[in-house]
């Protein structure tokens, strides 16, 4: 398998995390049904797998490379293929949960490290590009996941899973023995162990508090896009899943472009326009009182926030050289933890004040925006 098929296949892997995560959220009625709990308990199933997923992910990336990149990433798709063949075959709840919470565990190892495999690799002046297709895959794991459950909910449940435990494990088997030929400075960057002090840097903190910041704020707005569009617009439920799904598409087709804009632009000035853009689009939203004006810019909204997370992850792998991998799990782990507070903070907020709510995430940006200034360092490395 030559490089570039190698680099084809780490992008798809990055559809793993998104696809395992949210398959099952169409199927929810099944899965209350087969295990006789309640609604409430399902959520029990999100839960235990983005726990430890976001709470692992502060050290994933630094114990993968102490571990050896290439033989942690293998042995993590191999291990969540697995974990998701057990949701497949759960006798009871209990079994399912506990599936669900390996599933959890693996996919903090797999994301970071397929990503610094990737960056490790890229040219000069080229990790945008790269990180813009892998967002893009993770951004089609998303729209695929929905579709997948969809089809088990109407046939049998345990069959998306099977689905993706088959991917999974195809995935592991082809995946190459060796990184894919990184150049000489990360090399010899890489013969030292990597640290967990490294994370304790000042520009690897600031682009972390960016990317929660961020999370916090604009590119978490879709929760509110989602309570505009039934509660104040009018919406039905599927009117607004495809209100959703129409953004998400355009951050797919987005995080590529972006990604070459962000190589020619430069890393910090591209994340700086990207945040700045995204925060004032989420400002107007309060003002679209009709359906067609709230589709119209969540679809330019959307193309925005996945333009955020393709600059944030570009910052985030050159912000440790001599812990890539670490740099980008560590940042992630604080972007899922935004979104976690999100919720908590601005849904109180909208239902006192949809207006309100905007406009705090649109302030919370523009912090970003200043921290994001502040890390001084640019997708060339330099600071």
């Amino acid at each position: 398998m030559n490089g570039e098929w190698r680099r084809v296949l780490l992008y798809i892997g990055g559809m793993m995390g998104p696809l395992g995560t949210f398959v099952m959220l169409p199927m929810i009625p099944e899965l209350r049904d087969t295990f006789s709990v309640t609604t409430s308990q399902i959520g029990w199933a999100l839960n235990v797998y983005l726990v430890p997923f976001a709470g692992l992910l502060l050290v994933s990336g630094t114990l993968g490379d102490k571990w050896g990149r290439v033989r942690t990433l293998r042995t993590a798709v191999a291990l969540y293929a697995l974990a998701t063949l057990g949701c497949a075959l759960a006798p009871n709840y209990g079994w399912f949960l506990a599936a669900r919470a390996g599933q959890g565990v693996m996919n903090a190892f797999i994301t970071p490290l397929l990503l610094a495999t990737l960056t490790e690799t890229a040219p000069t002046g080229g990790v945008g590009r790269i990180v813009g297709r892998y967002a893009a895959c993770q951004a089609l794991g998303q729209l695929a996941a929905p579709m997948l459950g969809g089809i088990g909910a109407d046939t049998n449940w345990r069959f998306a899973y099977v689905a993706t435990a088959a991917i999974g494990a195809v995935i592991a088997l082809l995946l190459p023995a060796s990184a894919p030929e990184a150049d000489p400075d990360d090399r010899r960057q890489a013969d030292a162990p990597p640290r967990f002090q490294s994370l304790m840097r000042r520009p690897t903190l600031l682009v972390a508090a960016t990317a929660l910041l961020c999370a916090l704020g604009p590119i978490g707005a879709r929760i509110l896009v989602s309570l505009s569009g039934r509660d104040v617009v009018g919406l039905t439920g599927s009117q607004v899943g495809a209100l959703l799904l129409a953004g998400g598409l355009a951050g797919m087709a987005a995080a590529p472009l972006w990604g070459i804009a962000l190589d020619r632009l430069g890393g910090l000035r591209a994340a700086t326009i990207a945040i700045a853009v995204c925060s004032g689009l989420v400002a107007l939203l309060p003002a679209a009182g009709a359906a067609w004006k709230l589709a119209v810019l969540w679809f330019v909204t959307g193309a925005a926030t996945q333009s955020v997370v393709v600059s944030f992850q570009s910052l985030a792998s050159v912000a440790a050289p001599d812990n890539r991998a670490g740099a980008l799990s560590f940042t992630l782990s604080l972007r899922f933890g935004g979104h976690a507070l999100g919720a908590v903070i601005w849904l109180p907020v909208f239902a006192f004040s949809p207006a309100g709510a905007y406009i705090g995430s649109a302030v919370v940006g523009a912090m970003a925006v200043v921290t994001v200034l502040a890390s001084r360092i640019d997708t060339s490395g330099q600071r």
